[in-house]
């Protein structure tokens, strides 16, 4: 969960409603950008056990931006129920770690620095067009 909270000094002349506009429509776009980095998959390398990909997870991926007074928070996740499955067939963390690296295939903890990353620079470009 990547959460973007915004400041409001006091005594500032800053068109707070605008603000909180842009800063939302930047969670929104870096949100979407995160789904479709999680649901991006390499080409299907590892065909000696005869398993074929459901597209099940892929499918699965969806995003939501929630903003209220005071907060903006944006979530990428999926609602499937795949990862015990995918932990007992690719094995222990530091053998999928090792898989994934190979294959080039974006981790969850990829994602969240991604996206941090990513709503990171739009922030800042938002607070530089300030007056």
């Amino acid at each position: 969960m990547v959460r973007a909270v915004p400041i409001k000094p006091k005594g500032a002349r800053i068109n707070t409603t605008a603000l909180a506009m842009d800063l939302t429509n930047a969670m929104r776009d870096v949100t979407s950008d995160g789904q479709t980095l999680a649901a991006r998959y390499p080409p299907q390398t590892l065909r000696k056990s005869g398993y074929r990909r459901t597209g099940t997870l892929k499918r699965s991926w969806s995003s939501r931006v929630r903003a209220r007074t005071g907060s903006i928070e944006g979530t990428v996740g999926s609602n499937s129920n795949m990862a015990p499955y995918n932990r007992f067939v690719q094995g222990r963390k530091g053998q999928q770690a090792r898989i994934f690296r190979r294959t080039r295939w974006t981790t969850v903890d990829d994602l969240e620095k991604v996206m941090q990353d990513d709503l990171n620079e739009r922030v800042e470009e938002i607070l530089r067009k300030l007056p």
